[in-house]
């Protein structure tokens, strides 16, 4: 989503870019010691040749980070990999009940075997894994001899067989060259979905054109075949293109016309990637950055970090004598980070700030009552402050009283209404904001306004150090899925309902 130009291959899902403290926290090996909460995977992945796995691993709070592996066993390995990091128990049960495949409990010892083979799979051809495993191996066991081996059987009919759905593989070139050069002529099959046929021994000069790798491209003749040669319960392997139909065969309503063509959203609003001006001190801010680095240190979290709109001076984890330091125990660190804070609201009566990381810190804590009183707490006593409002309004919605939501923002859905005295919001403002409309709307039922929120994020230059809600997208993704299947089944049964619907597709 960050820096992007324009849409990219459909996927199972999207990378999500991690912030800095999450890397680090992956990277030191920490969710290692981590117990697994359990592993799942689709059903039939063996005979499809492609698997995708959950593997989670429950926190001290209660929360779970999962690592999530699109596996090709017929080629290519580890083919696109992410991670959810640190939410809740419910919203990763929630995530995999909603994905319309059947999906079933697996061992750690089968999941781990089945990447692993797959990878030593694809490394025989030259093919590395996606670059994001770099990093989420390390939700997973090292490959060692500990980890018991499981006899697994990789490509198929003896021999690597290179699949490339309809809608494009951004790594599609990379492969063939690889196979090529590794395999030889002869020595692997391929069959190119974009081109509705196998390759033959000529494919380099189809290479260079990606046009079907953009559903918005498609012409009658690719949207036929698409149509002709997917399954409904395949979709949810073409996002991008279940996407696509959604906006192109569902009527827009008109709270989304009006919002759209609303001059508040458009006028007068500017978006800086700087850190905005404040009125607190040097010692505040100062104080502020040491909480935030001692709590993500412990057990690192989704959240935006409020500091980030802030002087850029502080918003590091900077050294100071009052740092504290993690220990083996997170549980304590963070209790003493309550004291500290608790403290420090007594100090600066004035700076929500510090309501904000102790509601941080309880949820960290799994003290959820006290978590939920001091977010009350924080919107009573500051309700113009936008993270109060964001948290009050997800605690609303956790508590199923979406109907209070839009009381929280003044009745305005963009935060020029919201806020219409500011001229300037800070990118992280913007992303916060429309993460939550798009959830509110979600719970209301109303797709189309969720996913017009996620297409607002989907158009911004969203730097790397912006927390995204990857859980949020995948349940619209999701959604969308769902609300095409139907679409796509009755194109398929139905000559002239595939024709009405071709006929939308390329208008």
């Amino acid at each position: 989503m960050a820096k992007k130009k324009k849409k990219g291959a459909p996927a199972k899902g999207k990378n999500a870019p991690a912030t800095l403290n999450d890397e680090k926290y992956l990277s030191s090996g920490r969710a290692r010691s981590l117990p697994i909460y359990k592993c799942v995977i689709n059903e039939h992945w063996e005979e499809d040749g492609m698997a995708e796995i959950f593997v989670s691993r429950k926190h001290v709070n209660g929360h779970v980070t999962v690592g999530v592996y699109l596996v090709d066993t017929f080629c290519t390995g580890v083919k696109s990999t992410f991670y959810y990091f640190n939410t809740t128990e419910e919203k990763f049960e929630d995530l995999l009940t909603s994905i319309p495949v059947d999906m079933e409990d697996i061992s750690y010892e089968l999941a781990h075997n089945i990447i692993y083979g797959a990878i030593a799979y694809a490394q025989e051809y030259g093919i590395a894994p996606h670059p994001e495993f770099q990093l989420t191996q390390m939700i997973l066991e090292e490959d060692t001899e500990d980890v018991e081996l499981i006899e697994l059987e990789f490509g198929r009919n003896g021999k690597p067989a290179l699949l490339i759905n309809p809608a494009g593989d951004p790594r599609a070139e990379y492969y063939l060259r690889q196979l090529e050069k590794h395999a030889g002529p002869g020595n692997y099959d391929v069959v190119d979905g974009r081109l509705g046929e196998a390759l033959d021994d000529d494919f380099e000069d189809d290479l260079d054109d990606d046009y079907y790798a953009f559903p918005e491209d498609w012409d009658e003749g690719d949207w036929e075949e698409f149509i002709d040669e997917t399954e409904p319960e395949e979709l949810i392997n073409f996002i991008e293109a279940a996407g696509y139909m959604y906006d192109k065969t569902v009527a827009a309503p008109t709270q989304a016309v009006d919002l759209l063509t609303s001059d508040l959203e458009h006028v007068g609003m500017a978006i800086t990637y700087e850190p905005l001006q404040n009125n607190y001190s040097d010692e505040e801010l100062s104080e502020a950055a040491q909480i935030i680095a001692t709590v993500k240190a412990s057990v690192p979290s989704e959240q935006t970090n409020p500091l980030d709109i802030l002087k850029p001076d502080y918003a590091s984890d900077k050294p100071g004598t009052g740092l504290l330091k993690p220990k083996d125990n997170s549980e304590s660190v963070l209790k003493q980070t309550v004291e500290r804070l608790q403290q420090n609201i007594k100090k600066w009566p004035e700076n929500p700030i510090f309501w904000n990381y102790l509601a941080m810190t309880y949820q960290q804590l799994g003290e959820d009552e006290k978590a939920e009183e001091t977010i009350i707490q924080l919107h009573e006593q500051f309700p113009d402050y936008l993270h109060g409002k964001i948290m009050y309004a997800e605690l609303l919605l956790d508590q199923e009283k979406a109907d209070e939501v839009p009381a929280v923002f003044n009745n305005q859905f963009n935060l020029k209404g919201v806020y219409p005295n500011r001229d300037m919001f800070h990118i992280s403002e913007l992303v916060m904001f429309n993460f939550l409309m798009a959830d509110y709307y979600l719970e209301e039922g109303n797709l189309y306004m969720a996913n017009m929120y996620v297409k607002m994020l989907d158009q911004m230059e969203i730097p790397d150090s912006v927390s995204l809600n990857m859980l949020l997208l995948m349940r619209v993704n999701v959604a969308l899925v769902k609300e095409m299947a139907p679409v796509l089944q009755e194109a398929k049964q139905s000559e002239e309902k595939k024709r009405e619907l071709i006929a939308q597709l390329v208008n």
